[in-house]
């Protein structure tokens, strides 16, 4: 659940992205205040700001240069647990029209591509207090902002991220069979059973007419085990 459910909590998350107040940005400018309450946003849902060297005092504080390497537009970057790729907000001003862009991609997946389009003036409408060094009074009606960046910018875009996977054990088709040495005759057995055409073992014989589910595995295995010691009893 969000920790930005008011007014004074967004004041709080921008103070730990900026602690100077919006005096503090090399531009104080109302683009780049609204840029960095969705900023705010993501970390606040979830996303670790990727930095180049890894370090910052607080997770709340963006990548060095975010408000200064373009004009009117203002990007950060993200990575997710549990996602493969790099997530972007791309935040883009129009001037004449007084309307921002908010932007969320998925890196590598051009499709993960979602648009929220926000009126520079309903949010940042005191220009006067750019130069001050609290954030009180700043933005205004982030209480509507956080539940739209959520439905139509966050949601979607980790729905339809790629997820991680782990490839040693994802399948559910990977097993390993042990060491090559010794083995009782019911792990070479099993082994056989795994990999009938004596290929690579631990993959299921790597094909698909070979690949035997893990649970199934598992059973096989179990059962194999307890016949091999049952017979040497009665012996």
């Amino acid at each position: 659940m969000t920790s930005i459910n008011s007014v004074q909590s967004m004041e709080r998350a921008l103070s730990l992205a900026e602690p100077r107040g919006p005096s503090g940005l090399p531009e104080p400018d109302a683009g780049a205040v609204l840029a960095l309450a969705c900023h705010c946003v993501m970390v606040d849902n979830g996303f670790v700001c990727m930095r180049p060297n890894g370090n910052a005092s607080s997770k709340w504080v963006p990548q060095p240069r975010w408000s200064v390497e373009l004009k009117d537009e203002w990007v950060f970057r993200y990575s997710m647990p549990g996602k493969r790729n790099t997530l972007v907000l791309h935040c883009s001003l129009q001037r004449a029209s007084g309307r921002m862009l908010a932007h969320t991609i998925e890196a590598g997946n051009e499709r993960n591509s979602h648009l929220l389009g926000l009126m520079l003036e309903k949010y940042v409408p005191a220009a006067a207090k750019l130069g001050s060094s609290s954030w009180e009074g700043v933005l205004q009606h982030s209480d509507a902002l956080v539940p739209m960046m959520q439905q139509h910018l966050l949601s979607p875009l980790l729905e339809a991220a790629e997820d991680v996977i782990d490839t040693a054990c994802s399948t559910g088709e990977t097993w390993a069979a042990g060491n090559a040495g010794a083995r009782s005759p019911a792990s070479r057995w099993l082994a056989y059973v795994m990999n009938p055409l004596g290929g690579p073992e631990g993959a299921g014989g790597g094909a698909g007419p070979y690949a035997v589910p893990a649970v199934l595995l598992t059973g096989v295995a179990l059962a194999a085990v307890a016949v091999y010691y049952a017979r040497r009893r009665q012996q």
